[in-house]
């Protein structure tokens, strides 16, 4: 056996043996399981901003605010209105993503994928020790489900990865303030609800200017940080994983190259051993 071949069936019996054992799966389902609830928590946050929206676009309507100052609310709150029903269908579909990475991690890691893969290596054996050459539809296959299998387990270990590296402060950050959705410079009072806490707030001043542009300057500060919000899951959930996706591509060509020129030795050869 040549030493490429020889390197690339020792490879191939690692990657065996991690689908046997199950390591990176262990890992990678704690990690999605994190992000799933990352996910699910900026959600959650997400549809309560949306009804702390309404409440303040409600109360200013019934609230008697003045003509003038309820359509300059509606002007503020209108658009923030819109771009949170999008983040949270956004935000959705991020859980969804990690839902699902989740599943195709316990799929991905079940006995009869790993009794596939076993099946396909100890055929590819016996055809490259008999013949000294195995067909080429087996080692692509082989190979293919190889990198079939631990696609999501390495794209799910990469993004969480990379989120605790570069990603965690600005999205702790950011959900801070999504959480803290609220009347703008006003004291919180357990008792109170949010349409008490609007009442208050638009009596501690008679200036309409100054407080329409205290609701602008927080709503500027949510729309900021959902921007952020969203694209922190945009590239954990789709940039990310596509990337990863890319390199198990790579690999899949890297693995297969020393056998591909095994089989092409091997094919030129054979005529001179008859």
């Amino acid at each position: 056996m040549r030493r490429p071949t020889m390197l690339g069936t020792m490879v191939l019996a690692l990657f065996l043996a991690l689908a046997w054992f199950r390591p990176l799966d262990t890992v990678a389902e704690q990690y999605t399981e994190s992000g799933l609830k990352r996910a699910f928590a900026t959600f959650a946050a997400a549809r309560a901003m949306n009804a702390t929206i309404s409440v303040l676009q409600s109360a200013s309507v019934n609230f008697q605010v003045g003509a003038g100052a309820s359509l300059q609310m509606g002007a503020v709150l209108e658009p923030l209105d819109d771009i949170v029903e999008q983040f949270s269908a956004l935000m959705l579909a991020a859980t969804l993503s990690f839902a699902t990475q989740r599943l195709l991690i316990e799929i991905s890691g079940a006995w009869p994928v790993s009794m596939l893969l076993t099946v396909l290596f100890l055929a590819w054996g016996v055809f490259h020790t008999r013949n000294g050459v195995a067909p080429e539809w087996l080692l692509r296959l082989l190979l293919g489900l190889l990198c079939l299998r631990f696609a999501v387990p390495i794209a799910a270990l990469g993004g969480e990865a990379t989120y605790r590296l570069f990603l965690a402060s600005s999205y702790e950050a950011s959900q801070v303030q999504v959480k803290s959705a609220d009347v703008p410079d006003v004291d919180l009072r357990a008792d109170e609800g949010l349409v008490e806490r609007f009442k208050r707030w638009w009596a501690q001043s008679t200036d309409i200017g100054k407080k329409i542009a205290a609701l602008k300057e927080r709503a500027d500060g949510w729309i900021e940080h959902i921007v952020r919000l969203a694209a922190l899951f945009i590239v954990q959930t789709i940039v990310l994983p596509l990337l990863f996706l890319g390199a198990m591509l790579w690999l899949y060509r890297v693995l297969s190259a020393p056998f591909r020129s095994s089989n092409m030795h091997g094919t030129t050869t054979s005529p001179h051993g008859s």
